[in-house]
C-alpha cells in the first residue's frame, strides 16, 4: 500500500466533505448557471430580426411589448412552427440536428387559442401530450394533472368548465409531455385575478422543477410578479432583456408603449399601469 501523508489525508477528507455537501443543493442555491437554450441572432422574414438570449434551467422569462411586437411569433418560431434563419440550441444541440420527434418531447407550445373538437374528458385531453413519446403512461398523466389542479375534473367532459379550468387542463396536457422548456402564449388571457394568481402560480412551479418556461404576456404586473427575466420586443425587434427592474422602468415603457406609466416593483404584488 503506498504511503499518504497525513496532512493530505486529512485535505482529501475536507475535499470529499465539500463535494458531498454540494448533493445537498440546487445548482441555484451554490452559484451555477445551467443553460438550457440559447438563441442567437433569431429572424423570421417580415416579422422578427435578430432576437439574442439564453434561457436558464429554472426560471421564468417573460415575452413582453405591444399587441404585434413579435411574441407569438418568437413563440412560434422556438417550437419549430414557423421557419426562421438564427440559430437556436437546446442543451448545447443545435435544434435544427435533433429529430421532430425529439424536438416535440423537450419543447412544448401551449397556444393562446385553444379548443377541443370533440367533448373529450378531462383525462383524455391531458394524455394527449404523451403523444410525442408514443405512450399513456398513467403515472405521468396523474402527476401533471395532480400538479395543475384538475384531478377532481377527471371524469369532466372539457367542454363543460369554465375558461380558468380550461386553462389549467390545457397546461396539464403540456405539463404532461414534460417538456424542458415550456412556452406558453398569453395563458392568462380573459381570466379573471383567481385564475391568473393560479395559472401563473403553475407555471412558477414547473419552470423550479427543474425546467423553464417562456411565456408572452400582457399584465406588466403580473409579468413583474411572476418573471424571473424580460425580453422587451417592440415591431419585431428586441428592445431589452433583462432582470425585471432593469426592463420595466419608466422611459422604456413610455418610449415603446407611447404612454406614461406608473411602476412601483417594491410593492407587493408589483404595481405597473398606465397613468
Amino acid at each position: 500500500m503506498r504511503y499518504m501523508h497525513p496532512f493530505c489525508v486529512r485535505k482529501c477528507l475536507v475535499l470529499g466533505q465539500y463535494i458531498n455537501s454540494l448533493y445537498c443543493y440546487s445548482f441555484e442555491e451554490i452559484g451555477i448557471i445551467m443553460t438550457l437554450m440559447s438563441i442567437k441572432n433569431l429572424t423570421v422574414e417580415n416579422r422578427l430580426q435578430s432576437v439574442d438570449f439564453d434561457l436558464q434551467q429554472g426560471e421564468v422569462l417573460g415575452l413582453i411589448g405591444p399587441n404585434g411586437a413579435g411574441k407569438s411569433t418568437l413563440l412560434s418560431a422556438l417550437a419549430g412552427l414557423v421557419s426562421h434563419s438564427g440559430e437556436v440550441e437546446l442543451n448545447d444541440n443545435n435544434l435544427n440536428s435533433i429529430s421532430a420527434n425529439k424536438r416535440a418531447r423537450s419543447i412544448a407550445l401551449q397556444p393562446q387559442f385553444v379548443e377541443s373538437a370533440w367533448a373529450l374528458s378531462v383525462h383524455d385531453v391531458v394524455s394527449l401530450g404523451r403523444l410525442p413519446w408514443g405512450d399513456c403512461d398513467q403515472t405521468i398523466i396523474s402527476a401533471a394533472m395532480q400538479q395543475a389542479n384538475v384531478m377532481e375534473l377527471a371524469s369532466r367532459h372539457v367542454d363543460e368548465l369554465s375558461g380558468g379550468e380550461k386553462a389549467r387542463v390545457w397546461l396539464a396536457r403540456v405539463m404532461a409531455n414534460q417538456p424542458e422548456v415550456l412556452l406558453a402564449d398569453e395563458p392568462v388571457a380573459n381570466l379573471d385575478i383567481h385564475y391568473q394568481q393560479d395559472v401563473m402560480s403553475l407555471l412558477k412551479n414547473y419552470a423550479q422543477s427543474g425546467h423553464a418556461v417562456i411565456i408572452a404576456i400582457h399584465d406588466l404586473s403580473l409579468a413583474a410578479k411572476y418573471c424571473d427575466r424580460l425580453c422587451l420586443l417592440d415591431q419585431g425587434k428586441m428592445i431589452k432583456t433583462g432582470k425585471v427592474g432593469d426592463v420595466l422602468t419608466e422611459d422604456i415603457l413610455s418610449s415603446v408603449f407611447s404612454t406614461d406609466v406608473f411602476i412601483n416593483l417594491q410593492s407587493e404584488p408589483p404595481i405597473v399601469l398606465a397613468r
